[in-house]
């Protein structure tokens, strides 16, 4: 199924995260960004690993790299959890999940509050019965 664009937005904010590698830390970080050391098994030729939260963390971050002449590289990577599980599946919309289910409450709650019987009840009564009045007596002059 496709993705939307707030679909794209969910993943962004709450999936992706920016990870950026360096082998020495700036001077100082800005507020926002965790720093890790990097191991060996991580395969990296960079020493520290430092995350920002947000995309003003990142950009204060790389500001301040750039300035300071350092060496880095940055990844996106994606954070664990429930919110991988409900916005980060290709094949399947967010949107038109939640979408689908608000369509189905809505149909069932029409179903089980009695609106389709009254309504099949008030459309199928006659609302001006024809009034059954006697035939008239017919006159047969012949044997008069």
């Amino acid at each position: 199924m496709q993705q939307t664009s707030f679909d794209t937005y969910l993943r962004r904010k709450y999936v992706h995260v920016a990870q950026v590698y360096c082998n020495t830390l700036p001077r100082s970080l800005p507020h926002g960004i965790n720093v890790e050391e990097t191991t060996e098994e991580s395969g990296t030729r960079y020493l520290y690993r430092l995350t920002a939260e947000d995309e003003k963390a990142l950009t204060e971050l790389t500001a301040h790299l750039e300035v300071e002449n350092i060496t880095y590289t940055s990844r996106i990577a994606d954070n664990e959890g429930m919110q991988d599980k409900l916005f980060n599946d290709p094949n399947r919309s967010f949107t038109m999940q939640v979408a689908w289910i608000i369509f189905i409450i809505a149909i069932l709650a029409i179903a089980f509050s009695g609106l389709p019987v009254h309504l099949w009840k008030t459309l199928s009564e006659d609302p001006n019965p024809i009034e059954k009045k006697e035939a008239p007596a017919i006159i047969d002059k012949s044997k008069q």
